[in-house]
């Protein structure tokens, strides 16, 4: 990255701080005053005045006209497929485990992505016309089935079925379908009985507890983490970025989904019937957990005793074609950059040249170098213009000097002997620069897809083992501000390939401010790079040392032949001094 790549990138970066002050969603706080059920029940205060005992209430007052299905005997079942395996409970019917069989955590070690595995994390919420607060969770379901293990594969299905039976007019069905080679689950939910029974004719679907962290780096985790949803085809986030802090998001509307996120895993609500609206809460704890509930809001009809919804269950990897084929709208939660700049270079560019060399290169690592080349490539006539136009602003060096020297005194004849010099010698003196700046989208494109992309997830290259982590050779134990806690030597060598491309990218300008960048901003580079993970690292090394050979290339077949003359003949006008008018001829 030569000296103009710093103003392209001082340039894009400006655009993209003004961007995120004036386009970050308002994150709203819950008041200590919000009504029962708008919040979860906030997190104990140490030190704070505990209330006195309160004896138990009967089931009766608890759970009202649910209370003979307020106990029972909790009964598990474990569903396998190709892709994962998923432990559900008789005990509200809901998902306790999820275990993905293609992805590890950062330990290597199986992991379960719900948080809270002895209450689970799907169910329905409602308050009932008695105002009590219903959460399916803590209700017994009666088992349609008999096994307590089954395995699928490929094409096969199974259906797996609970029933609550509220009274002989009253009962929900949940059923769950699993196939044998998708992380989708179709889930159907059935209220008998419930038409004019529920507060607001309105239940809500919820996913409760967020994703378990996976990597080992919890903090660039929770950055990761949000709540969020797709309505009136507009994207709502959700982001608990202040400890003990709850933060909640409610809108009315017609809702494509609701999901919770870690930084490569998701859970998504997708339903098929119209919605209500949406309803997001989230609350970042000690240790950078971030803890997050996303609901839809579904009414019942007033009218007929049957009420049935259809929903897509997607729990599984941030795989961009995983996401996508589901056609819901769901990749919109994958962080690309601007929607109108970096993302369709992401979409569109970038995520299926990747997908199109994986076909036929199994490395990651490979085929980062590959596309770091084919980059290179296509850039070369920018590359190639960029230098030719450096080259055309160091011939005129010496003469904007004398005309920088003669009219110091005069700003506004300066720029007018300048602008009459560029249209002379053909010159734009953004024409170094602007070629670079024309790069920027795609090289903020890359920054974005190998910092999220799950396909770099525990693939190694070389020393590398992980290039979705850094390729770290020594943890020192301890932290240095700016630098970090390791050393990581792809950001060494691109330090270096940065350097030697500054020493041979023709300059049109030789004060003290650019020597002093030939050193600072390979330095710069390091510390930035240091902390980001191996495949960027390893992919700014590569387009460096393809951009240094062919800088190589352009320096040895151009010469100061290939400036056209009008600019030296430009040059050599400017030089001269110039006849007074009214001078006598000689």
């Amino acid at each position: 990255m030569d000296r103009n790549s710093v103003t392209g990138l001082a340039l894009i970066a400006l655009i993209m701080i003004v961007w995120l002050q004036f386009m970050s969603p308002e994150k709203k706080a819950l008041r200590e005053n919000e009504p029962p059920g708008a919040a979860k029940t906030e997190l104990a205060v140490p030190g704070a005045e505990q209330a006195a005992p309160v004896p138990l209430k009967p089931a009766t007052d608890t759970f009202g006209a649910f209370a003979a299905v307020s106990s029972g005997r909790e009964e598990l079942v474990k569903i396998e497929n190709d892709l994962f395996t998923i432990t559900l409970s008789s005990k509200g019917a809901t998902i306790r485990s999820v275990v993905l069989k293609k992805h590890l955590d950062g330990k290597m070690q199986p992991f379960n992505l719900v948080s809270d595995a002895d209450k689970g994390a799907l169910s329905l919420l409602f308050l009932s016309n008695e105002g009590i607060k219903i959460d399916t969770r803590d209700l017994y379901f009666r088992p349609l089935f008999t096994q307590k293990r089954t395995t699928l594969s490929g094409s096969q299905s199974v259906l797996i079925a609970y029933r609550l039976d509220v009274s002989p007019q009253q009962a929900i069905d949940i059923t769950y379908r699993f196939s044998g080679n998708s992380y989708k689950v179709d889930y159907d939910v059935k209220l008998t009985g419930f038409n004019n029974a529920l507060a607001g004719n309105e239940y809500q679907l919820q996913w409760d507890g967020g994703l378990t962290y996976t990597e080992k780096n919890r903090e660039d985790e929770s950055q990761n983490a949000l709540a969020g949803a797709y309505l009136g085809g507009s994207l709502v986030k959700l982001d608990a970025s202040k400890e003990n802090q709850s933060y909640r998001e409610e809108q009315s509307g017609e809702a494509g989904w609701v999901a919770v996120r870690n930084k490569y895993f998701a859970a998504a609500l997708i339903p098929e019937s119209k919605t209500d609206g949406i309803y997001l809460e989230g609350k970042r704890i000690p240790g950078h957990f971030e803890n997050y509930l996303a609901s839809l809001k579904m009414g019942v009809p007033s009218t007929g005793s049957v009420a049935r919804d259809h929903y897509t269950l997607y729990i599984g990897p941030l795989d961009y074609n995983t996401v996508k084929k589901l056609g819901a709208g769901l990749e919109k939660i994958m962080d690309f950059g601007w929607d109108w700049l970096t993302r369709p270079f992401a979409e569109y560019i970038i995520l299926p040249v990747f997908t199109w060399m994986n076909g036929f290169v199994s490395n990651y690592g490979l085929i980062i170098i590959i596309f770091a080349l084919l980059i290179k490539l296509v850039t070369y006539p920018l590359s190639m213009a960029s230098t030719k136009s450096m080259k055309k602003m160091a011939a005129l060096q010496p003469a904007l000097k004398d005309l920088q020297e003669k009219y110091k005194d005069n700003p506004a004849k300066l720029q007018s002997e300048l602008g009459r010099i560029y249209k002379e010698a053909g010159v734009n003196p953004l024409g170094g620069c602007l070629p670079v700046v024309l790069q920027m989208p795609l090289l903020f494109a890359m920054f974005y897809v190998f910092r999220s992309s799950i396909q770099l997830r525990h693939h190694g290259f070389l020393w590398a083992k992980d290039l979705s982590v850094p390729d770290s050779i020594l943890d020192f134990g301890f932290s240095i501000p700016v630098y970090g806690d390791h050393i990581a030597i792809f950001p060494i060598l691109m330090g270096i390939t940065v350097f030697i491309q500054q020493k041979i990218t023709p300059t049109a300008q030789s004060n003290e401010q650019m020597k002093v960048m030939l050193y600072v901003f390979p330095v710069m580079m390091l510390l930035f790079f240091n902390n980001l993970p191996a495949g960027l690292g390893l992919y700014y090394l590569m387009f460096n040392i393809f951009s240094v050979a062919q800088q190589f290339y352009i320096n040895s077949t151009t010469s100061a032949d290939d400036v056209p003359q009008a600019a030296l003949a430009a040059a050599a006008a400017a030089a001269a001094p110039k006849k007074k008018k009214g001078s006598p001829k000689k």
